[in-house]
């Protein structure tokens, strides 16, 4: 037990200087061929290729990401693109994840001040204000979702985790038709009475779930639904769900 541990241990610190070349190496490269400071956000070993990594390069003046392929020494590159293919389907899915970070990362980045402008003119008593857990957090994260949304569901699952660092401020909308409007009117009427967090995303994941039914959901509260959905979708900023945006403080 003790040899396989100690293996372990030598093959996950091996990994760690691993890395710490690969991203010395490789913003070394970028900043001698491009004269751009970057910094790594990420990287991840493909599977079909051990030798080979997807890296999510920040461009440290404009804060935008870079998809590219690199090397496990870090002194080569191309940029990713979705002409890419690989008999590891993994790999497939890691691609198409990627590129949709990248592009809503950047689409964030570039539209940072319309997206301020679009969410802060939402009215007050629409955004689901729920608190964080942690005492005296600033940060404001706003979360546009549609109660029918698989992957907003899933976000759902993880609020928890969110609210220990960030207050989340859901905007419920309807992309997907009759049920999801329904749902959100009758999370807009309900919330008013959940006064604590807890009372907040019991309310949410209780409605979220795909067994309930909203019943006989407030007029009023449908017509909100509806001007805010098409609201949010007029702008053009947001394109789909479950957007999340960090809000400056």
């Amino acid at each position: 037990m003790r040899k396989i541990l100690v293996g372990f241990l030598i093959g996950y610190f091996s990994m760690g200087f691993a890395y710490a070349g690969l991203k010395e190496n490789l913003s070394k490269l970028v900043s001698e061929q491009t004269k751009q400071e970057v910094e790594i956000d990420s990287v991840t070993m493909l599977h079909g290729d051990p030798n080979l990594a997807i890296v999510l390069l920040k461009d440290k003046l404009s804060l935008n990401l870079i998809p590219i392929v690199t090397n496990k020494d870090g002194n080569m590159l191309f940029i990713l693109t979705d002409v890419f293919f690989s008999q590891d389907k993994k790999d497939m899915q890691l691609v198409r994840e990627t590129l949709y970070k990248v592009q809503e990362t950047n689409n964030k980045t570039v539209n940072k001040e319309e997206l301020n402008k679009l969410l802060s003119s939402i009215p007050d008593d629409y955004v689901i204000k729920i608190p964080s857990t942690t005492k005296g957090v600033k940060k404001i994260t706003y979360i546009v979702s549609d109660p029918m949304c698989p992957h907003c569901q899933d976000e759902l699952r993880h609020i928890n985790e969110r609210l220990k660092n960030s207050n989340v401020y859901m905007v419920e909308v309807a992309f997907l038709g009759l049920q999801s409007k329904d749902k959100a009117a009758e999370i807009l009427s309900r919330v008013k009475n959940a006064k604590s967090t807890k009372q907040k995303v019991a309310l949410l994941q209780e409605v979220y779930a795909n067994t309930y039914v909203a019943k006989n959901p407030d007029k009023k509260e449908l017509q909100k639904v509806e001007n805010i959905t098409r609201k949010i979708a007029d702008s053009a900023l947001i394109k789909g769900v479950p957007f999340i945006y960090e809000m400056d403080e």
